[in-house]
């Protein structure tokens, strides 16, 4: 309620001369709505006579399913997203109101399709034939077009639609041949009761009496009503002030929603991620964690105890947040322990003193990490809503950064170029080290393991990261007398979707450089993982491709200073696709080889994915760029050798590199 009257406060400040609509032009819109309908609807039924025959009741049962839909809308509006699982509110309420269980999908299909209309016609995005008819409707009984009349103004004509296609649905099969009665004569516009129609309107915290009460002309008392099936016909006068049975969601037996403590936000937002833990990787949950996380710290620096006293400022403020942070601050685990307060200082006195030294620190995260906060945010609170807990509205819009154009997407990532690429394996990696705790001081020494063959796999494959970090032995496979690379979901990492379940090629580089002898060496010490070293058994969550992102960028940036491009190994696989689309290759195929589906009819639904055959001619195209490098006796790293944890994995941070327990590889390991 305070929501609605702030909006018509803000709506008078702006234009105070705009009429805020009538019970009597409202009243209006109705008739003129529901008459149309009425219409409409005898047209088709007089057409169907015409050709001797009746509308088949599965178009009448579309027509009940349609108005329970429009129903919905004019009792929830169209910022309300409903959930209508098993259980629900919503279906518990259509249930109990008449609708059948069959109904419920259809129902929910077409209340999402008219509430996203709605969304984009509020956001200025689309002009739909729904807000044309409100328009229309608005015009004929002299309405200002201001945003609150064309909201009183819709919820009429959900009422009106909803009323005439739930009276269409009584089946005409068995007409009444008795004589005599007649359609009672449909009551002119100008005298129908002025009385507000009913309209049901249930707060999120408020008891269906408390709901009743709007002191305001264009927030009118409500009334619950969804008219029985059976008890409605196609010739009812219209009653617009006559209360009909009550909607399930709004009848007496509702319970209040519960405010939920600050304190308990970490259970919830591990039983959002418990729902989604079929379709979310590890990453997503992670960033949820970390943005309930942030969020609940800027709602106890606003005095916050509990979810019912969550505000629009609060939304709004998590949003100032990011923009006075460090980008990086995520990286550092001293900064993340911080409070959001003390972060924004933090952060502002490391920008100060990077500019009393001369360089330039911008502070604020980017807008596609905005975004994803944000849509996380929305998540959590819709769980919230959804596990019958107070949140008040809130609204994303003028906080959410916009999201650029493919044009623009296109230009913001790099995409190297072999000969870009070429120099990267001059590093002491490829080419020899002094020894394996030194990987960017030259030497003597080639280690096989992921520092060595992932940047080749990247370059020749272009897979995403952690699909080739989180490979196993056995998914190196031979078919058809060649080796292939099995990319499925295994016991250390998901795949991002159906289509990134693929079948690769081991390139002929790899197989020269011994990438097949590293894998049996592998077996033989009895190893699951192919890249051991980057799992630490004294982690519950370990993530292979940030621990290799972590071994391998501080090296290359190390040897190549003012080289490396920005994202470096996302870059090889932005610019493997560049290098075949440039050779000649479809972009089916390369879709193919990457794991991604393509948008085309032929791509989705007539063709298989590129066989393995054509798959190795194809990747034949990017030209070697490791030719230089010599093959070498396969030698794993000392501790992959001896089966022993990484030393990065010590369980302490003074254990790392030297672990104190006696796991620290022999030097005569190290110079074999």
């Amino acid at each position: 309620m305070a929501r609605r009257l702030n909006a018509l406060l803000l709506q008078l400040e702006l234009m105070p001369m705009a009429r805020m609509a009538t019970k009597d032009q409202l009243t209006k819109i109705f008739a003129l709505e529901i008459d149309a309908m009425r219409d409409e609807i005898e047209a088709l039924d007089r057409s169907a006579r015409r050709r001797g025959t009746l509308r088949d009741p599965e178009h009448r049962e579309a027509d009940r399913q349609v108005g329970w839909a429009y129903r919905l809308l004019h009792a929830y509006g169209t910022t309300v997203e409903l959930s209508f699982d098993d259980g629900s509110e919503v279906h518990a309420a259509l249930l109990e109101a008449g609708a059948e269980p069959g109904d419920i999908p259809f129902i929910a299909s077409t209340y999402r399709s008219e509430r996203q209309g709605a969304l984009s016609d509020r956001e200025g995005r689309t002009r739909s034939p729904f807000l044309r008819d409100v328009l229309h409707r608005m015009g004929q009984v002299g309405l200002d077009d201001t945003a609150l009349n064309r909201d009183a103004a819709s919820e009429e004509m959900y009422r009106a639609r909803a009323d005439a296609l739930l009276a269409s649905a009584v089946d005409p099969r068995k007409p009444k041949l008795s004589g005599g009665a007649q359609e009672p004569e449909r009551a002119p516009i100008d005298a129908i009761p002025v009385a507000p129609p009913a309209k049901p309107r249930l707060l999120w915290n408020a008891d269906p009496e408390e709901a009743a009460v709007v002191p305001v002309a264009a927030v009118r008392q409500v009334t619950p009503s969804i008219p029985p099936t059976s008890a409605a016909t196609a010739s009812d006068p219209v009653e617009p002030s006559k209360p009909a049975p009550a909607l399930a969601v709004a009848s007496s037996k509702t319970k209040a929603r519960k405010d939920l403590p600050l304190s308990g936000f970490d259970e919830q937002v591990e039983k959002l991620v418990a729902n989604n833990q079929d379709q979310w990787e590890e990453d997503t949950a992670s960033d949820v964690r970390v943005l309930v996380g942030i969020f609940r710290g800027i709602l106890e620096e606003h005095g916050v105890t509990h979810s019912g006293e969550i505000t629009q400022e609060h939304v709004a403020a998590l949003r100032q947040h990011f923009n006075h942070i460090l980008p990086n601050y995520g990286r550092s685990p001293r900064l993340r322990r911080l409070s959001p307060h003390q972060l924004r200082e933090e952060s502002r006195r490391v920008a100060d003193d990077a500019e009393k030294d001369g360089r330039t620190i911008r502070l604020g995260l980017k807008p596609a990490t905005i975004r994803r906060h944000l849509g996380n945010l929305d998540h959590f609170l819709k769980h919230l809503r959804s596990s019958h807990f107070m949140v008040p509205e809130w609204t994303f819009e003028g906080l959410r950064p916009r999201k650029p154009p493919k044009g623009e997407v296109r230009l913001q990532q790099v995409k190297p170029g072999p000969d870009d690429v070429r120099p990267v394996f001059d590093m002491p990696i490829f080419k020899g080290r002094e020894r394996a705790e030194k990987p960017d001081v030259p030497g003597d020494l080639v280690f096989h393991g992921s520092l060595y063959f992932l940047p080749m796999l990247y370059s020749y494959l272009g897979p995403r990261r952690n699909e080739f970090t989180g490979l196993l032995v056995d998914e190196i496979v031979e078919r058809d007398g060649h080796w292939a690379i099995q990319i499925k979901a295994n016991a250390v990492r998901r795949i991002k979707n159906a289509q990134s379940h693929r079948l690769l090629p081991v390139p002929d580089e790899l197989l020269r450089l011994k990438f097949i002898e590293y894998v049996q060496r592998l077996k033989e010490l009895g190893h699951t993982r192919l890249f051991p070293e980057l799992h630490s058994p004294y982690l519950k969550r370990n993530d292979p491709g940030d621990r290799f992102y972590k071994d391998f960028v501080p090296v290359a940036q190390r040897c190549l200073p003012g080289v490396l491009w920005e994202r470096p190994i996302h870059a090889l696989r932005h610019g493997f696709a560049d290098t075949l689309k440039n050779a000649g290759v479809s972009e089916g195929v390369i879709e193919d080889l990457s794991g991604r589906l393509g948008e085309t009819e032929t791509a989705t639904r007539y063709t298989n994915p590129t066989g393995l055959a054509l798959l190795r001619l194809i990747i034949s195209r990017y030209p070697v760029i490791t030719g230089h490098l010599e093959p070498q006796p396969i030698q794993l790293l000392p501790w992959v050798e001896q089966k022993l944890p990484p030393p990065w994995a010590g369980k302490k941070s003074g254990d790392r590199f030297g672990d104190k327990r006696g796991t620290r590889p022999k030097k005569s390991a190290h110079k074999k």
